[in-house]
């Protein structure tokens, strides 16, 4: 038996209604007009997209939304934009963007630690200042030292005073993927290319890439050497090396490095012999500030390990099989094993480089020409209350240290210290990382970076 709508029984000779056509649940009138008002949305939605672009909507890159064709197959030795182009910055800094930090302990008259360079988010090339009251000035568009900078250029700065002139250099890579160098001296008060842009040096093309600055000879133009205590406190008797300079190492391809050197009272840029073998995508270390006449170099080599290379250039001793004069030598015993593939390096104090799970070591190194080691007892990771702090991946790193001292009599007495790392954590972010030299928690911040 069947049943009408209202549940009462149905008589065979009552006729029941045949049921209406639906299609996808709807009667078929009603979804015909539903699919054409469909089809009619999406092409006046493809239309407005293509008149926004085209009018131009801000585009993230000068290219098209994908990321670099290379960083497909290779994305730990891509940052940023690079990787994918929803990734650029739309404020602070830029995403992948180099850092350099050039000390100033030196000058006193201007009471300032350190000043920070860095790539804003618009791509220009600025500068922050951290004053001897703890704070932070600059990063304007004031504040612009370059205009035509690659994306995510790696950045070196060296500052120093001779003759009582300050100068400053800044080290970059342009947008004609050319080494550029941006003088500044407190004579004339404005940036302007230096020497080295000259040359036109081209770099390795490659989303990563090396390369450092590093003055040398004495304390950043300070010779006076019996100020500078040794490891044991006691008074310094080894004299600097009299020639002062910069050298430079850039990424020419992707296993070697070219070496650059300048000499005070030159206008010339001398190239010397290459460094084969290398990373070409990882950032490059040095030390040649101290006393006496050695230089050490920090690279990562096709394995992914740091090395610390020496050279003694004392001429006045005789050349052994164990101390060479001149040339180059591997501390084999002092490696740091597992980096990260386009880790940035830096040295102050302690050595810092990022490992191959993203965090951010720094390493105590006694520096000793061939008998250069690193000492395990006093190696950190940066953290935070929560743990170890990992960097983005490939992120630039810099760093320092500062002791803000005063006389007592004859007695020099430490008010404060401290340690300072920079990296990136979140893309448009430069975190700070301080905690006092002897040891103690890190502290953690993020730099104000004016937007426009």
């Amino acid at each position: 038996m069947q049943f009408n709508e209202k549940g009462e029984p149905i008589t065979h000779d009552q006729a029941v209604p045949a049921k209406e056509s639906r299609t996808c649940g709807m009667r078929r009138r009603t979804f015909f007009i539903m699919l054409i008002a469909l089809v009619i949305a999406i092409v006046v939605l493809g239309v407005a997209l293509g008149v926004g672009l085209g009018v131009g909507l801000k585009k993230d890159s000068d290219g098209d939304n994908s990321s670099d064709p290379y960083c497909l197959d290779h994305p730990e030795l891509c940052i940023g934009g690079a990787l994918d182009a929803n990734f650029y910055s739309k404020q602070g800094a830029f995403n992948g963007t180099g850092i350099a930090l050039a000390g100033e302990s030196w000058n006193k008259d201007q009471r300032r630690i350190f000043t920070l360079y860095f790539q804003h988010h618009t791509g220009d090339l600025r500068f922050m200042q951290y004053t001897t009251d703890r704070q932070w000035i600059g990063g304007t568009k004031s504040e612009t030292v370059a205009t035509d900078a690659k994306d995510s250029t790696p950045i070196s700065a060296v500052a120093y005073a001779l003759n009582h002139t300050q100068y400053f250099h800044l080290f970059y890579v342009s947008k004609n993927n050319t080494i550029r160098q941006m003088t500044f001296n407190n004579d004339t008060s404005i940036w302007q290319p230096g020497p080295l842009s000259g040359l036109n040096l081209e770099v390795f093309d490659s989303p990563s890439v090396g390369l450092q600055a590093c003055w040398k000879g004495n304390f950043y133009g300070d010779s006076d050497y019996s100020k500078f205590p040794t490891a044991s406190g006691q008074a310094n008797e080894i004299p600097f090396d009299e020639r002062v300079g910069m050298n430079l190492w850039y990424a020419s391809d992707e296993s070697t490095f070219e070496q650059y050197a300048w000499y005070n009272g030159q206008d010339m840029w001398v190239k010397l012999n290459p460094w084969q073998g290398k990373n070409g995508h990882a950032g490059v270390g040095c030390y040649s500030w101290g006393t006496g006449t050695t230089t050490y170099a920090m690279m990562v080599n096709k394995n992914n390990d740091t090395e610390i290379w020496w050279k003694d250039t004392n001429t006045t001793t005789t050349s052994e099989d164990s101390h060479p004069i001149n040339s180059w030598v591997n501390s084999t015993d002092a490696a740091i094993r597992g980096v990260y593939p386009s880790t940035s390096l830096g040295y102050t104090t302690y050595f810092y480089a990022q490992m191959a799970d993203r965090s951010v070591q720094g390493f105590n190194i006694t520096y000793s020409a061939e008998n250069t080691t690193i000492e395990q007892d006093d190696t950190f990771t940066i953290t935070d209350p929560g743990g170890p702090v990992p960097g983005l991946g490939g992120t630039h790193l810099t760093c320092t240290a500062f002791a803000e001292t005063q006389m007592d009599g004859n007695v020099t007495k430490t008010l404060w210290d401290s340690l300072y790392v920079f990296y990136q954590t979140e893309g448009d972010d430069i975190t700070a990382f301080t905690r006092p030299i002897a040891g103690g928690e890190w502290t953690k911040g993020s730099l104000k970076i004016p937007d426009e």
